[in-house]
């Protein structure tokens, strides 16, 4: 408030609208979720969804009081990601649930100078790559790397946390410029 009766620019670049899971699916072929809050709030599509230990999505499809959530563990769900302390960029693919209900995804690209192992993983986290995800958010963790097809960079498994299949609240990040549009409008 005290920005806006000063005129002051913010250093923040996303607002934060907290929402409840009404709804979940999540089986072997979707995992979605459905979240109490929609272009009333001034989401969209596209908006980055996240929770207390990391990313959670993206909206998918929003109506006027609720948005679908595309899960990061759902197949059609990428993002440019990296290895905490190193800046190069890979490639984040959802994977779904395996066997024992653990969500997974996959990296692709990484270097062949990267080491990681069962007892100490490495944490990935988001880029800030397309505007969508701030950098720094953790999407999960990479216990081991193996050469991919090309034989050029290693591929592997990221582990999620297991808790993005029960969370109940989440936060939608909605860009500042984007809400100041959307007050305008109302």
């Amino acid at each position: 408030r005290l920005e806006n009766i000063f005129n002051l620019k913010t250093n923040h670049s996303f607002h934060y609208e907290i929402a409840r899971v009404i709804k979940r699916d999540i089986g072997s072929w979707w995992q979605k979720i459905l979240i109490n809050k929609g272009t009333i709030n001034g989401l969209k599509d596209g908006d980055a969804v996240i929770f207390k230990d990391g990313v959670v999505g993206r909206i998918l499809e929003t109506n006027y009081y609720t948005s679908l959530v595309d899960l990061i563990s759902s197949q059609t769900f990428r993002v440019s990601a990296s290895f905490k302390g190193d800046n190069r960029p890979l490639v984040y693919q959802g994977f779904g649930v395996n066997y024992l209900g653990q969500p997974h995804g996959s990296i692709m690209n990484a270097p062949q100078d990267i080491i990681t192992s069962t007892q100490a993983p490495l944490t990935l986290i988001t880029t800030g790559l397309g505007g969508t995800f701030p950098a720094g958010i953790k999407l999960g963790y990479v216990p081991w790397l193996e050469p991919d097809n090309t034989g050029l960079f290693q591929a592997g498994e990221v582990q999620l946390e297991k808790s993005l299949l029960s969370i109940k609240e989440v936060v939608v990040l909605v860009p500042y410029n984007r809400l100041e549009e959307f007050q305008n409008d109302i």
